[in-house]
């Protein structure tokens, strides 16, 4: 294959974000789009003329057009397009939460290994720069068997009391903290230590929306007892923009990162590595990190090239693939469960 055929699946921020980005990449042709909005299409019309459009996605998913879709609608439909487009042939990269089932979301699992699909979610940060150097450093051992990682997600998204109105106030449209927030940090815990083996301590709080969680904090244990405790604030007025952060403890020394880079503390020199004792500190414009088209970060190139790479390429996604977004799911609506909370 040559080229992938692409089309996008609802043209919010996330679909014109995407498309944005996935038309830069040389292998992919923009083929269709589908979305309900009539501006939105005759604004496509006007700009993108040999795009064709589609008010139906199932129109879209059965027209022939598309190698592979990008599923951008509320969380409530990914369950039903991307089922469709399995039975159809076609490979999909959805936006998170994949489903807000865990049943739904291990059955479209199932369905896309069956049929050798290419299958990625949009758990962006595992792309990160700075997160991809600890990912790094902790496969690489630097700081020894790791005992502890606490992490932080802190924003403020919902700064003023909420009504049950927009998908973040609904969480079966994957709204609340635990989904918006909470699956992402979950997630990159995945990427670092794989599924837990045990949850527990989970507390949900709310600030100011009426019908979901501001608040989430859980602690799980990871395969070779690893410690990790999730804290989750969507209404921390003291943060403008979104920051993930993450203190991991080790034998060998720890590492505390967030998106603007890392510092790492080694109890001893580590000669191999090139790295002194004590503090070593990176800024996030230090690390390599080579991007051929800019939008919102670097990491949702990489994440939108690997989904099309692994199509021409003909493997596995090297993202997030369903399966691992199965356990993420999983997670989330263990904390939903033990919060008391109906998922």
């Amino acid at each position: 294959m040559d080229k992938v055929r692409i089309g996008v699946i609802g043209m919010g921020r996330m679909g014109i974000t995407h498309y944005s980005i996935i038309n830069t990449h040389p292998g992919v042709e923009m083929t269709a789009i589908a979305d309900t909005s009539g501006m939105m299409l005759n604004m496509i019309a006007k700009y993108l003329p040999a795009v064709k459009m589609f008010t139906d996605y199932k129109d879209l998913l059965t027209s022939g057009l598309v190698d592979a879709v990008i599923v951008c609608t509320p969380s409530v439909m990914h369950y039903e397009v991307c089922r469709m487009a399995c039975e159809q042939g076609i490979s999909v990269f959805c936006e998170k939460p994949f489903t807000t089932s865990p049943v739904q979301a291990k059955e479209l699992a199932d369905m896309f290994e069956a049929k050798g699909l290419v299958n990625q979610v949009g758990y962006v940060y595992r792309f990160d720069t700075v997160f991809a150097k600890v990912k790094e450093m902790l496969d690489k051992g630097l700081i020894g068997k790791v005992s502890h990682t606490a992490v932080q997600f802190l924003s403020s998204t919902i700064s003023k009391p909420q009504k049950e109105k927009g998908w973040r106030s609904k969480r079966e449209n994957g709204g609340g903290a635990a989904y918006e927030m909470g699956s992402h940090a979950i997630d990159l815990m995945e990427f670092f230590f794989g599924a837990p083996e045990k949850i527990s301590g989970t507390m949900m709080g709310q600030v100011y929306s009426e019908a979901v969680e501001d608040i989430v904090d859980v602690q799980m244990s990871y395969k070779g007892s690893v410690g990790v405790n999730i804290h989750v604030n969507w209404s921390d007025y003291t943060y403008r923009k979104p920051m993930l952060k993450l203190d991991i403890h080790g034998t060998k020394g720890k590492i505390v990162a967030d998106l603007y880079g890392y510092r790492l503390f080694l109890r001893e020199a580590d000669e191999a590595a090139g790295l002194p004792g004590g503090w070593t500190s990176v800024p996030m414009n230090m690390i390599p990190d080579p991007c051929p088209f800019y939008v919102r970060g670097a990491n949702f190139t990489k994440q939108l090239y690997e989904f099309v790479d692994a199509i021409l390429q003909g493997r596995r996604s090297g993202g997030c693939p369903f399966r691992e977004a199965v356990d993420t799911q999983e997670v989330i609506h263990t904390i939903f469960r033990n919060g008391n909370v109906t998922a």
